[in-house]
């Protein structure tokens, strides 16, 4: 079998689309087939201990949410993603059997000093760590060196992702990142990607892993109908099926339609995500997709007024996307135009 392994990351990184407002049922449905599929990891939700109330995939701690974990997990792992901005430390309970395996951390490269010591306070209870510096194609070739060498130096992490926040890299751009990874990383350490489609470049960019995927295991994060945030993801029924037909792989696609059928498929009749213009846009700028998502919500933009509206955003808060920030410019933009 190739050394490329999926992770499936639907019940979160699928949230943005729904809020996370999966069923129960949706979320037993989803572990389950995702499990019987066959799927290395499964990305089960959120923990958002900062948060006062949470919803569906959000859970204010490990203990809850491993309350939909699997007797027989078979050959899977199953995580949760914790922003360092969201999460106390200080409530997370040790690893045992009966918890997730591993924690995937996000953080932007204004925070990197915060994630240091979060990520070693969750390594110290025992959990696989997972690294995942957001807008990766933020940092400097040397920037990055540098980053990975200091987490390098002061633990050993399960895995480190080249993330491709605003769906913006092209192969070429992700190359380098890569190199530093196999440089840098023991070989035991895993290499992970997460894409986004904003560009249509997510399975162009998935295959050039599986090119390169020789001496050490490679984690192709992927979700269920691609849901996710703006343009989506890398879809979980079509990397399955490309690694069962050209890399011997061994995924049952036919528990994975239980997904498509029973909670993605559902979700798509009052909720949209996929490719558009708009999101196309953000990624030209290498803007994040939310000034998309949070301008529309409100207003009738066209593609063209669109593009003039990012235009207008500063490159230090291309990163810094929140609802009043996006409604402050459009204001101000609207004013400007009538004046």
């Amino acid at each position: 079998m190739s050394n490329v392994k999926i992770l499936d990351c639907t019940l979160r990184d699928g949230g943005h689309v729904n809020s996370w407002d999966f069923s129960p049922s949706q979320i037993s449905s989803a572990i389950t087939h995702l499990t019987n599929a066959g799927l290395d990891y499964i990305e089960i939700g959120y923990l958002t201990s900062i948060l006062g109330s949470v919803n569906g995939t959000q859970f204010q701690n490990v203990e809850t949410a491993s309350r939909f974990l699997p007797k027989d997990r078979k050959r899977s792992k199953f995580l949760a993603m914790t922003d360092v901005a969201l999460f106390d430390t200080d409530t997370l309970c040790p690893r045992s059997e009966d918890t997730l395996d591993g924690i995937r951390v996000v953080f932007y490269k204004r925070q990197v000093e915060q994630a240091i010591d979060f990520c070693g306070k969750i390594a110290e209870k025992g959990y696989d760590l997972f690294i995942q510096p957001m807008v990766t194609i933020d940092y400097s070739i040397r920037e990055f060196d540098e980053l990975i060498g200091r987490f390098c130096d002061t633990y050993s992490p399960y895995a480190v992702s080249v993330v491709d926040s605003f769906g913006c890299m092209l192969p070429n751009e992700i190359q380098p990142f890569i190199d530093v990874l196999d440089a840098r990383l023991h070989n035991d350490v895993k290499i992970g990607f997460h894409a986004h489609d904003n560009l249509q470049f997510s399975k162009t960019n998935a295959l050039s892993i599986y090119e390169r995927a020789k001496s050490r295991e490679y984690v192709l994060d992927a979700s269920v109908s691609g849901m996710g945030r703006g343009a989506g993801n890398l879809k979980t029924e079509i990397l399955a099926y490309y690694a069962n037909i050209a890399q011997n792989g061994n995924y049952d696609i036919e528990q994975i339609t239980h997904v498509l059928s029973e909670v993605t498929e559902p979700v798509s009749r009052t909720a949209q995500w996929g490719y558009s213009p708009y999101f196309m846009l953000t990624a030209f700028r290498r803007a994040h997709p939310n000034f998309a998502t949070f301008l529309l919500e409100s207003h009738d933009v066209s593609v063209t007024e669109f593009k003039e509206y990012l235009n207008a955003i500063p490159d230090e808060m291309l990163t810094r996307c929140t609802r009043p920030y996006v409604e402050e410019l459009y204001a101000q933009l609207k004013e400007k135009r009538e004046a």
